[in-house]
């Protein structure tokens, strides 16, 4: 890798963490700026708790510092032909608003439309600065230009991705030791761990980044 490995959890609003990652009686608008003073990456889950539209981004935005960043999974139904002319404009003010924090953007793209793969690369053109990854495919099917999304256990290091992101369940010490040091082994420009375990995420991230560093990864 060629750039410093992104690592941190899918998501932050969760009601397990209310007494465990943060402090219980924490308010929940609080709880972004507390998890960007332990982790520097966060991926938004296309969910209703961490609804996105420009003007939550914006506070989102205000809630970190300048170096913490987002990754973006953008819903599979702005995909669809009948949104299309919608779309892009409303996907450009939404990476507008990110303010130079937001490192990629995900699609799901499982059983996705013809136009829909026609739309991807439009909006790939539109937003050069910005990684579009694509979750669903084998690495030998990603089309080049795109970066990808895979689970940990899943052949990415074949991939010519701009930027691969691989989801990891669980916190072993040692198999994600071995997947940095993957990582890092790969000639990709840049790249993400996100944890993915509902309850313990933000402690397997944690110690996921003290690994890194210490590898220098």
């Amino acid at each position: 890798m060629r750039r410093p490995l992104r690592i941190g959890a899918r998501g932050w609003r969760y009601k397990t963490w209310e007494g465990t990652f943060y402090d219980a009686d924490l308010p929940p608008e609080w709880q972004l700026s507390w998890y960007a003073n332990h982790l520097r990456t966060v991926l938004i889950p296309a969910d209703g708790p961490h609804r996105m539209d420009p003007d939550q981004v914006r506070s989102w935005v205000e809630d970190t510092d300048p170096e913490f960043r987002f990754i973006a999974e953008i819903d599979q139904a702005r995909l669809h032909p009948d949104n299309s002319a919608e779309t892009l404009p409303s996907l450009e003010a939404l990476v507008a608003a990110f303010d130079g924090q937001l490192d990629a953007l995900v699609f799901d793209v499982k059983d996705t439309p013809p136009a829909g793969w026609l739309f991807l690369e439009v909006l790939r053109s539109a937003l050069p600065d910005i990684p579009v990854c694509l979750e669903g495919l084998p690495a030998h099917e990603l089309p080049q230009g795109f970066g990808g999304c895979w689970c940990a256990g899943e052949d990415f290091s074949s991939a010519d991705s701009p930027y691969t992101i691989v989801y990891q369940s669980e916190g072993d010490l040692a198999a994600v030791r071995t997947l940095i040091e993957t990582m890092q082994e790969t000639s990709i420009e840049a790249g993400a761990i996100i944890f993915t375990d509902p309850d313990r995420a933000f402690d397997h991230a944690a110690k996921a980044r003290t690994i890194a560093d210490l590898l220098d990864a």
